[in-house]
Parts: structure tokens; sequence; C-alpha cells
């Protein structure tokens, strides 16, 4: 089901759009929770192969409390995100805010465990990627309920339009997180997504969020597939045109 025009102008005007209809349906859910398990518990047996935590700063030893895991290109490690992909709920979203023709820039999952979840501090997606045009956008899935205790998405609405600004090196409790950028954010501007399992949200790559830690009793696992327009280029400027088409068409590589 495509966006329709006043659900594109929120995204316009806020850089952020909560989805009310549900994107994965009971089945799939079931489905999409089993393989992502099954990765994750294939990945942590590795030595980090695609799998790292985000919580660990520079000093952390053996008795790291927190625990924020990622594992990106969950479409090369299972069939069932594979396809994920190619769902028509989400190419529909993808297709309204960025055009017809649309490319893969990366996926991946995100995992806060219960009780020691950790937090993403604020920061900007493209404060990482550094892409231009920077016109990608983000789907968020929720795959368990996502509410404030848990650690659901927050957002600070028009942050998109505002001046980029600049990312440092995050930090938890004076110790760096070498895998996390932040920036300064006044808390009182931002506004919690919390999300149904089955349900998501879109962002646009220069929309402020973060998430807190998960000190409840409940996982809160999430999928997040990122889109960009055919054309787009990365941080040194060189066109990502080898990326997966997901719709349309790419005349780069023709």
């Amino acid at each position: 089901m495509k966006l329709n025009t006043s659900q594109i102008q929120t995204f316009q005007q806020v850089g952020f759009l909560e989805i009310q209809h549900r994107v994965i349906e009971n089945d799939h859910l079931q489905q999409l929770r089993r393989s992502y398990d099954q990765v994750f518990e294939q990945r942590y047996q590795t030595a980090e192969q695609g799998w790292r935590n985000l919580s660990v700063t520079v000093d952390s030893t053996d008795q790291q409390q927190n625990e924020m895991l990622q594992v990106v290109d969950m479409w090369q490690k299972s069939n069932t995100f594979r396809e994920l992909l190619y769902h028509q709920p989400l190419l529909d979203i993808a297709t309204s805010l960025i055009g017809p023709n649309v490319q893969l820039f990366h996926d991946q999952a995100l995992y806060k465990p219960a009780k020691i979840g950790g937090s993403v501090p604020w920061h900007q997606d493209n404060g990482y990627w550094r892409c231009q045009p920077a016109d990608l956008v983000s789907i968020w899935i929720a795959l368990d309920d996502a509410h404030t205790a848990n650690g659901c998405m927050n957002v600070v609405p028009g942050s998109h339009l505002e001046r980029q600004p600049d990312h440092s090196r995050a930090q938890e409790e004076g110790q760096e997180l070498p895998a996390l950028l932040s920036v300064e954010v006044n808390d009182s501007q931002s506004v919690p997504v919390p999300l149904k399992a089955g349900h998501a949200m879109v962002h646009h790559c220069l929309t402020l969020h973060q998430t807190h830690p998960n000190r409840s009793n409940q996982d809160r696992r999430a999928m997040v597939i990122h889109y960009m327009p055919v054309g787009t280029r990365n941080g040194e400027g060189i066109l990502l045109k080898d990326n997966l088409v997901l719709y349309g068409r790419n005349p780069h590589t023709a």
C-alpha cells in the first residue's frame, strides 16, 4: 500500500513516519524471529564475524554488562531476510518516499536483550555514512513490541531540515564507545515512537534519533533496512552502482 499524500507530507515535514498498518503478518513475523535468533546464535559462536556488541567500550573487560548487539547484512546470512528486502509493503513505503528506482544501502539487525540491553546515543545515520545526496530512508521494523521501557526509537521531529551537526565519538560513563557516534541534543524536543510487533516506522537519514537501554524483562529485537535512490554516492564520492536494486532499474549498470 503506497503512502498517501498526507503521509508523504508529514514525513517531509518531520523526518519520520509511524506506519499505522502492519507491515509483517503473524506467520511471517514468527518466521523472521526464528531466522533472526538462528543468525545471532550462529554469529555469537564465531569470532564476531558479522556480529558485534556496540556497547563495548575501549577499556571493556569480560564483565561487560550492556549488550547492544548488531548483525549487518542479514540478507547475506538468511534467505528469510533476503526475501524481506523485496517485501512489497516495505517497497511501497520506500518508493513512495525516494522514487521508483531503489537500491539497498545495507540492512542490520539490532538486538537489545532483556535487562542488559545497551543504549544507542543521539545521531544521524548519515553522520556515519556521509552519502550524497543525503536522501536515504530507513525502515525500522519491530519484531517484538518496542516501548519506552525496552528501547523503542526516539526522534527529534524536523531535525533533518536543520544544519547537520558534528558527530563525535560516543562515551558511556567516561569511557569511549568505539563503534558509536553521538551529538548533543535537547531531549525535551524528542518524541518516542513505540511500535507493536509487526509494525514499522520510517525515518530520513538526517533525522536525529536514539534508543534508551533495555532494563525491562522483554527482549527487543528490531530489523532495519536502509534504502537509497539509484545514483547515491558514498563518503568518498564513489557511485554505489553495484548495490542490489530492489525496485525499478539502475541505468548506471546498463
